[in-house]
């Protein structure tokens, strides 16, 4: 049996709920096909229930500092591992049970099979097929475990699996120090759970810029034990698995597997759409239309393995929904780039970073901002800490990107996105107001520095004249 449809969507995650948001407004002769657990990415595995226990983490960890705060008895506290992951799923179950309410009223149009592509317009779903005028793929991202560790796979804890853990280990090896292997290798540290974390490069939370990496890598070092190498597994002891690096070996309960996500294109038969694959298994397709050249097929979301955010992906699904509706396909600007790692201190990178920048050639100068004296970070303890890189055009000050670990850095990171997006020079920057005393300060010394190394002479003064009255 062959059913005839205008779209069809794989996936139900981000991207695909939010394409047949906009493919509904069309047609209502769509389907969308997903075979695994509803609820999306962020909502199940991703960045809300990790939030919830570094909330908890971040909580428990002020403990440390109620003495010099003149609070006694914080030495008596203790965690209850079993209690705190079951608090985080339950708000997990509550994220995702809130989004699969929202697909009630089209569920009708939900099929719970595996899709195989046939040829470009046709679907094989085992005991029917659905032949579609235009395709979105938006089938995600998993966890990759490399072939070599596949003998300790019960000893390995990726991160779709974690939240799944009932109680924590007391010995944990972190593989990554990816924005997940640090927010959560931070988070089970700061609950009690002995941490060793493995890392090739002096880096953490995806920082590109080399000033700032050493200095989160030599940061997080501090609190944590971080391991500078390629991690491997050994082999698996009486008491868990021994794992290392260039530097030693170490026994552990459980190893957490942080080294990042691969596109879920595995079984998709991508290999009959006719156009070459590249190494992960991915078509070519143009980044501003989301489309596979010349093929009524469109990548949305994580699987197309650009960039692995919610609101990424969400735009994704906008692009593909539209495109997959229109006579004909339409180009779209992308946002500012605005990425955030929920590490203490937080690490952002808002607009271009540091890496892109040079990679382009573009000829640019750099402000310094530091956290370390301000005087609102020393007021709350263990804040203290953090450094920011802002980028602007050397010819005019317009700024171009920002790198940055800080306190309230996610608030910050969202500031500066939004001034890039809106053109703004680093005068234009320093003419808002900078209130006393917040942690956005800083930013005003980093601004200030990007003024003397343009090509325009700064300003007397940030602050503009008056218009005089004609009388």
């Amino acid at each position: 049996m062959t059913r005839e449809v205008d779209v069809a969507i794989i996936g139900a995650g981000t991207a695909g709920l939010t394409a047949q948001e906009i493919v509904v407004e069309k047609t209502d002769n769509y389907v969308i096909i997903d075979d695994g657990p509803l609820g999306t990415t962020c909502a199940r595995v991703g960045c809300m229930p990790s939030k919830a226990l570094i909330a908890v983490a971040d909580d428990f960890h002020k403990r440390l500092f109620f003495d010099e705060y003149g609070i006694s008895g914080a030495k008596a506290l203790r965690p209850v591992y079993s209690r705190i992951m079951a608090r985080v799923r339950m708000l997990r179950d509550e994220f995702s049970g809130g989004v699969i309410h929202e697909m009630s009223p089209f569920m009708d149009k939900l099929i719970r099979k595996r899709a195989r592509f046939i040829d470009p317009n046709t679907l094989d779903l085992g005991d029917e097929r659905i032949r579609a005028r235009r395709i979105i793929i938006a089938t995600g991202s998993k966890p990759w475990i490399p072939e070599r560790w596949q003998p300790y796979r019960d000893l390995i804890i990726d991160t779709d699996q974690f939240f799944e853990l009932e109680d924590l280990p007391g010995k944990m090896a972190v593989f990554g120090l990816g924005p997940l292997g640090i927010e959560l290798g931070q988070a089970l540290h700061r609950l009690g759970v002995e941490i060793i974390a493995f890392s090739r490069r002096k880096t953490a939370g995806g920082l590109t810029d080399p000033d700032l990496q050493t200095y989160a890598f030599d940061h997080f070092s501090k609190e944590m034990n971080i391991k500078l190498g390629t991690a491997d597994i050994r082999c698996k002891s009486e008491s868990g698995v021994v794992v290392g690096c260039e530097s030693g070996e170490w026994t552990v309960d459980r190893i957490l597997l942080a080294t990042g996500r691969r596109p879920n294109v595995q079984g998709l038969g991508l290999e009959n759409l006719g156009v070459k694959l590249d190494d992960r298994g991915l078509p070519a397709f143009d980044p501003g239309t989301l489309q596979i050249k010349g093929l009524p097929v469109f990548l949305a979301g994580d699987v197309n393995g650009q960039k692995p955010i919610l609101h990424e992906a969400a735009d994704d699904g906008n692009i593909a929904g539209y495109n997959a509706t229109a006579d004909t396909t339409s180009c779209f600007k992308k946002r500012i780039p605005l990425t955030i790692t929920f590490s203490s201190p937080d690490i952002a990178i808002a607009g271009l970073s540091h890496r892109e920048l040079t990679d382009l050639g573009v000829e640019f100068v750099t402000g310094n901002a530091s956290w370390e004296k301000l005087g609102r970070a020393r007021m709350i303890l263990g804040k203290a800490s953090g450094i920011a890189r802002i980028y602007a055009d050397k010819k005019d000050g317009r700024l171009l990107g920002a790198e940055l670990m800080a306190p309230a850095g996610e608030h910050m990171a969202h500031l500066l996105s939004w001034a890039i997006g809106a053109g703004l020079t680093a005068a234009d920057a320093l003419a808002m107001p900078f209130y006393h005393p917040v942690p956005e300060e800083a930013l005003r010394s980093a601004l200030g520095q990007i003024l003397k190394q343009t090509d325009d002479p700064p300003p007397d003064t940030p602050l503009e004249f008056c218009r005089k009255s004609s009388s």
